[in-house]
């Protein structure tokens, strides 16, 4: 295959991860008020019940004296932590605080400015130390409840309140002019957080987004510039690069480079409210407090061949189980991750995901030549022949097999589909599809091409004429140990062309059986493989089924996406023949134009791949890039946001609506190749009811689907096989 003409080089990238401290860390409560960064990027931890220091992972309490409730903390210039412990403001001093000032109302933020004026602003008044003073020498009643405050210096000041709008002191004596939403650009008047950048903008945190002022008439807001949050927010903090991080009632909210992400509920924080958010001096940590604890963020650089590597030992640890299958865990605790509880699960698709582990390693194997990959393919290999061997058969392939010392074992929901072996030990899993048997054929020639020796190329051609030969005998369809046919194993020419209830398995199952007979061929150096093709191709127009393969479904059957997908790989890595490329070839073009807004890099890069045309690299690149390192099967929660575009489509086939683009890969669930990307929630249908309240009675849009909540870890298949896939075919670098 001709290697991709210009190859996209990605260099070493910022991979963020995230780590959970609550009180069953050690933390005095899971209800934390408030997070800051000393100097020296230690973090401190300010909650209803004490305040604590984390170093290296390491928690440590502060003692407070009688005050627990610390609802402030500020880091000063000279790297002093203050402490608002309701209505005192302390100083932190080692793993102790000592009381500095006490006031009327608790104290709710704290600045220095730029002329080193030290200001506390209580939920009442605004205080004022100028540099040298031994005290406050200003107090100043504000009106309303006050939430937060900027200062650059004396006529300068800026405040924010609870309902009662924005407050900025000026004047000669001094006084509050009060702008409200009734006669400026404020987006509410109920503020939770104020700040001035450097040059002099001053942003503005509200329940209803974030606005932006220019000290004098001009203002912008979320509803007419994207780069500004639509949200409810709650706190904010800027690094000094020029991102900004806004906590809100629905998660963080990351601007960088003008651009919004999202990192919510619960693969990033632990409850959807975050009340604070604090970034270190390096700008390489960033906290996110919440009521349930807090998210530690950490941006580490990395390279892809780094990130492989880590989705390659995780998968070595925790989802090989016996024989080398290589399929999800099921976690018994969740978001637990430890080798010595939950257990390596049994699918309905063993062969097919071991398969697709095994073509990664393959594609690896042969760009690195490490010894070792390809001896962990092999292992995996040998797993899937199993599967072939097993059922005694002649060429008919089980979907799974279970050892009588594995969970679950003789414990089925469709015992007639389940074989028992005479010895008793072990069980195997019957009514294949064609999924599988399309796995172990992409699986088979992949391996024969990149990695097997001659002795293993003759053990794999005569697997392939067994599983050929047993399909085409029996008129083109799989058929069971009870004699009869499987339910989806069918590419019979007279079902698929005549039977119209076939009809949206017809383009995939064509590509499907044509592959088989292609990888036959090339495998055994047998003409009748080619003859069987001839008979196909021409007799029943085998050939047109393939010209237009999918039939556009609103991105609905994303099982036939990723089998056609590999399909087309095991038929035109198998042949040579023009005629034959070109049908495929117009078939490939149409479908990947459709599934282009799915930015699947696994599907790009097969395009690339296969055609060498424009793949998309960049989109290949941002996918594997932002692709999550923590592949646990959480909770996602979406819909509350304002940015997305609903596509109704579905509901005239009964389903629910789903989103016209997909998430970012960081913000969505996470899916293989098979999976729906345009899904907006997983698993959150109780805290989406919370959050809309009587809204959601009427809201059938915005659908959740089911997920194991954090029960369960899945492979890195779908960044492993395409960056590899894309190495070897010179796409990435």
């Amino acid at each position: 295959m001709k290697k991709y003409s210009n190859c996209y080089h990605i260099g070493p990238f910022e991979q963020l991860t995230r780590k959970v401290y609550s009180a069953e860390n050690g933390l005095p409560s899971d209800d934390v008020k408030c997070v800051c960064f000393d100097k020296n990027g230690m973090l401190y931890v300010g909650t209803d019940k004490g305040l604590s220091v984390i170093k290296d992972g390491t928690i440590k309490s502060v003692d407070t004296g009688d005050e627990r409730n610390v609802n402030m903390l500020y880091c000063a210039p000279d790297g002093r932590i203050f402490a608002g412990c309701g209505k005192t403001l302390s100083i932190v001093d080692g793993f102790k605080t000592c009381v500095q000032e006490s006031f009327e109302s608790d104290v709710v933020d704290m600045k220095y400015d730029l002329d080193s004026t030290k200001w506390v602003l209580t939920k009442t008044h605004l205080y004022r130390q100028k540099k040298g003073s031994e005290g406050f020498d200003l107090t100043i009643g504000v009106p309303g409840e006050a939430t937060s405050f900027a200062a650059l210096r004396d006529n300068k000041v800026y405040i924010g309140t609870a309902g009662s709008g924005f407050e900025i002191l000026m004047g000669k004596r001094w006084h509050w002019s009060e702008l409200t939403v009734d006669v400026t650009g404020l987006l509410s008047n109920n503020i939770s957080c104020v700040d001035i950048d450097k040059t002099g903008y001053i942003w503005i945190g509200t329940d209803k987004g974030v606005c932006v002022y220019d000290d004098k008439r001009y203002w912008l807001d979320c509803n007419n510039t994207q780069g500004l949050p639509k949200a409810e927010i709650t706190a904010m903090a800027a690094d000094k690069n020029g991102d900004r991080y806004f906590a809100t009632t629905t998660g963080l909210i990351i601007q960088h480079n003008g651009r919004l992400s999202y990192y919510g509920f619960k693969r990033w924080l632990p409850d959807p409210y975050a009340t604070g958010v604090a970034v270190s001096d390096d700008c390489k940590t960033i906290c996110v407090s919440t009521k349930k604890g807090i998210s530690v963020f950490t941006k580490q650089i990395m390279t892809l061949e780094e990130k492989a590597q880590y989705y390659r030992d995780m998968a070595e640890k925790y989802n090989v189980r016996k024989d080398g299958f290589c399929v999800e865990r099921v976690l018994d605790h969740t978001g637990v991750v430890d080798e010595n509880e939950g257990y390596v699960a049994v699918t309905d698709n063993d062969g097919l995901w071991t398969g697709y582990y095994v073509v990664g390693l393959c594609y690896e194997y042969a760009v690195t030549k490490d010894e070792e990959t390809r001896r962990k393919a092999r292992r995996s290999l040998d797993a899937m022949l199993k599967l072939v061997s097993i059922t005694g058969d002649k060429g008919f392939v089980a979907r799974a097999l279970r050892y009588k010392d594995e969970r679950g074992f003789q414990q089925n929901s469709s015992p007639e589909e389940w074989h028992l072996t005479d010895d008793g030990e072990i069980e195997w899993l019957g009514e294949t599809s064609s999924d599988e048997v399309t796995g172990h054929f992409f699986t088979y020639s992949i391996y024969y091409q990149l990695c097997a020796d001659e002795e293993e190329k003759k053990m794999l051609a005569g697997v392939i004429r067994k599983m050929t030969d047993h399909i085409i005998e029996n008129n083109f369809r799989l058929i069971d140990l009870d004699g009869k046919p499987t339910t989806w194993a069918n590419w019979n020419p007279q079902d698929l062309n005549g039977n119209h209830k076939w009809i949206y398995e017809k383009g995939t199952n064509t590509l499907e059986i044509l592959g088989y007979l292609k990888a036959a061929k090339k495998m055994t150096g047998d003409d009748k493989y080619d003859k069987v093709f001839d008979y196909l191709m021409s007799e029943h127009h085998y050939g047109m089924n393939i010209m237009q393969y999918r039939i556009p479904d609103g991105h609905l059957l994303h099982i036939d996406d990723h089998l056609d997908f590999i399909s087309i790989i095991t038929l035109l890595t198998n042949t040579d023949d023009p005629a034959v490329r070109s049908l495929a070839m117009m078939g490939l073009r149409h479908h990947w134009n459709d599934e282009r807004i799915e930015h699947n890099a696994q599907f790009n890069v097969t395009y690339g791949a296969l055609t060498g045309d424009n793949c998309d690299v960049d989109v290949i690149a941002n996918e594997l890039i932002d692709m999550p390192l923590d592949l646990i099967s959480w909770e996602v929660y979406n819909s509350h946001r304002t940015d997305l575009s609903w596509d109704h489509r579905p509901e005239e086939l009964g389903m629910a609506p789903q989103l016209y683009e997909p998430l970012e890969p960081h913000e969505r669930r996470y899916c293989n190749s098979d999976g729906n990307r345009f899904v907006c929630d997983c698993g959150c249908e109780e805290l989406f009811n919370q959050q809309e309240g009587e809204r959601a009675a009427n809201m059938l849009m915005y659908p959740s689907v089911s997920c194991d909540r954090g029960h369960r870890l899945d492979i890195g298949h779908h960044f492993l096989l395409p960056y590899w896939m894309g190495r070897y075919y010179g796409i990435i670098k």
